[in-house]
C-alpha cells in the first residue's frame, strides 16, 4: 500500500400514524376493526433503508506519501427498492482522493466554527438497490496520505430518495470512470452488525512537534507587565484529539511576588496554588500554527529572578500525553520576572491587548488572548526564543502577538471510535 504535498445519521424509521378516525375511535372505546381504513393505516408504507456492515477495520502502519484503500458493504434493509441514491464521503484534511469519479462532486471544505478543514465528495449513484441485497463499490475508495497526515478518518454515508442531483452529475464530476456499486455474491455472515454510517480510522506513522515558549519581563513594584506564553505545533503533521477535548493542555506557574490581573482566554485557575491551566481552543491543531496567551501580572513585590514554570499536562484523551510528539526538549518553558542582569526594560506604559495572525494553515474564529491590562503602567516584554522557551534580550514594542489556533470536527482516534 505504498505509492503524495503539504498544505501551510441514522435516519429513524418513520413512526406509524393512525388516521384521525382511528384516534377518535380509540378515545371513545370503539373497536378499530369497525373503523373503515383503520387496518390499512396501521401498516407502514414500504420504503428503502440503507445500512452499512460495521466490519471496516482501522488502517495502520502507513506513512505520508503512501496510499490506502477503503471498501465498504451497504445493504438495503428495507422492503422497497432504493432509488435516487447519494453516497457521501468525508475525509479528514490529511487525506486526498486518488481518483475523481465522473459521478462525484468534490469539495475542499475550509475550517469553520470548531471543525477542521475536510475533503469531501458527494456521488450520484444512478442505480436501483434492491431489498435484501448487499452492495460494494466496484473498486475500493483510493486515498493518498499527505505530508501532514497523522490521525485521519474517512466517514461514509448513503441515503436514498435524495433529490441532490436532479440532472445527474455525469457532466460535472471528475475525469475518472463512474463509481458504481455492485451486488455481492457471497452471503452475509450471521450476526453481522449494521449501522447508518461508517467511519474508518487511518493512522499514519508521523509526528507533530508541540512546543511551549515563555517570556522574560521586568518592572518595578506596583507596575503591571504582560507575560506571554506561546503554544505552537511545529509539524510536520496536524494533530487532533480522539475525543472532543482540547488537543493541548498545559499549566502556567505564576512567578512569586506577582498577582494576576489579566487572564487570557482558554485559561483558568488550576487546583495547584499560583497556577493556571490553559488549553488549545479546540480538539485539534494544524501544523505550523501557534497561539499566544498573555497574562497581566502586577508586581506586588520585586523578587529577583522570580520564575513560573510552563509545562504540558495530560489532557482528556485515551492515549496519554502527546504520544505523537517525539521532541520533548520544547515541552516546557518559563516566565521569568526581573532576571538579574537580563536586558533591562524602560518600565513604560505598554499595557493593552495583543494582536496577531496565523501561520501555516491555522484557522478558526477566536481572537486569542484577552486583554491583560490591570495596572497604571506596564513593563516592556522581552522577546522569547521559540525553540528553547528563553529570551534573546530583544525588546518588544507594545503587546505581544496572538496567533490563532484552528480547531475541530469530528474527533479522530488511534483506535476505531465506537458509536
Amino acid at each position: 500500500m505504498t505509492s503524495a504535498s503539504k498544505t501551510t445519521s441514522h435516519r429513524p424509521r418513520r413512526p406509524l400514524r393512525l388516521t384521525a378516525g382511528a384516534v377518535v375511535a380509540a378515545a371513545v372505546g370503539w373497536s378499530l376493526v369497525a373503523v373503515p381504513g383503520a387496518a390499512a393505516a396501521e401498516q407502514a408504507e414500504p420504503r428503502a433503508e440503507l445500512v452499512f456492515e460495521q466490519t471496516a477495520e482501522p488502517i495502520e502502519g502507513v506513512r505520508p506519501g503512501d496510499s490506502a484503500e477503503v471498501s465498504f458493504a451497504v445493504k438495503n434493509k428495507g422492503d422497497a427498492p432504493a432509488t435516487r441514491v447519494v453516497l457521501y464521503l468525508g475525509g479528514s484534511q490529511g487525506l486526498e482522493y486518488a481518483k475523481k469519479y465522473s459521478n462525484c462532486v468534490y469539495e475542499e471544505a475550509p475550517a469553520q466554527d470548531e471543525g477542521p478543514a475536510r475533503t469531501n465528495a458527494v456521488c450520484d449513484i444512478e442505480q436501483t438497490l434492491e431489498p435484501g441485497v448487499v452492495y460494494e463499490p466496484g473498486e475500493p475508495i483510493g486515498l493518498k496520505l499527505l505530508d501532514r497526515a497523522l490521525y485521519e478518518r474517512l466517514d461514509v454515508n448513503i441515503l436514498a430518495g435524495v433529490n441532490r442531483f436532479p440532472d445527474g452529475t455525469q457532466h460535472g464530476g471528475g475525469a475518472d470512470p463512474v463509481l458504481k456499486l455492485v451486488a455481492r455474491t457471497t452471503p452475509e455472515a450471521p450476526g453481522t452488525v449494521h449501522g447508518g454510517e461508517l467511519g474508518v480510522d487511518i493512522t499514519a506513522e508521523n509526528t507533530a512537534d508541540f512546543a511551549l515558549t515563555g517570556s522574560k519581563v521586568r518592572g518595578a513594584a506596583g507596575r503591571t507587565v504582560e507575560a506571554k506564553v506561546t503554544f505552537a505545533n511545529k509539524g510536520p503533521a496536524w494533530a487532533r484529539n480522539d475525543v472532543y477535548g482540547p488537543i493541548g493542555v498545559f499549566d502556567v506557574g505564576i512567578p512569586e511576588g506577582t498577582k494576576v490581573t489579566g487572564v487570557p482566554e482558554f485559561c483558568e485557575p488550576a487546583e495547584a496554588a499560583a497556577t493556571y491551566r490553559c488549553t488549545t481552543p479546540y480538539n485539534y491543531a494544524d501544523e505550523d500554527s501557534e497561539r499566544a496567551y498573555v497574562f497581566g501580572l502586577r508586581i506586588e513585590k520585586v523578587v529577583a529572578n522570580a520564575t513560573g514554570k510552563v509545562a504540558f499536562v495530560k489532557g482528556d484523551n485515551r492515549w496519554g500525553t502527546l504520544p505523537f510528539d517525539k521532541n520533548r526538549t520544547n515541552n516546557t518553558a518559563e516566565i521569568v520576572v526581573n532576571e538579574p542582569g537580563g536586558g533591562a526594560s524602560s518600565g513604560g506604559t505598554t499595557s493593552g491587548t495583543t494582536s496577531g495572525g496565523t501561520t501555516g494553515g491555522a484557522s478558526g474564529g477566536t481572537d486569542g488572548a484577552a486583554s491583560s491590562t490591570g495596572g497604571s503602567g506596564a513593563g516592556t516584554q522581552l522577546d522569547e526564543l521559540a525553540e528553547t522557551g528563553t529570551t534573546d534580550g530583544t525588546l518588544l514594542a507594545g503587546g505581544a502577538a496572538v496567533v490563532l489556533l484552528a480547531a475541530g470536527g469530528a474527533a479522530v482516534a488511534i483506535r476505531r471510535r465506537t458509536s
